[in-house]
């Protein structure tokens, strides 16, 4: 692995990465399928759980941007937030519950 700048934290997270860099991944399953994939923040449950070279992208919440595997520059706060989004790039999703 030569990626660097990585912060991990819980079970199979970021566990595929190869150059990636300066990505955050916390909670179980994070992050896992990233090889390339740079400056992405996952916190939660297998939040970006099969994004592999996806860049700048943010996801706070169980499940959040699950499917996402190349999109970019995408920000998913809540859980289930942008689940099916696999490539589309530029979204915001935001669940608010009251």
């Amino acid at each position: 692995m030569t990626g660097y700048q990585n912060t991990v934290m819980g079970y199979n997270s970021l566990n595929s990465n190869t150059t990636g860099y300066q990505n955050t991944a916390l909670g179980y399953g994070t992050l896992s399928s990233n090889s390339t994939g740079w400056q992405n923040t996952a916190i939660g449950y297998q939040s970006m759980l099969n994004t592999t070279t996806g860049y700048q992208n943010t996801a706070l919440g169980f499940y959040s941007l699950l499917s996402n595997t190349t999109g970019n520059y995408n920000i998913a706060v809540g859980n289930y937030t942008l689940g099916s989004n696999t490539t589309g790039n530029n979204n915001t999703g935001l669940v608010m519950a009251l």
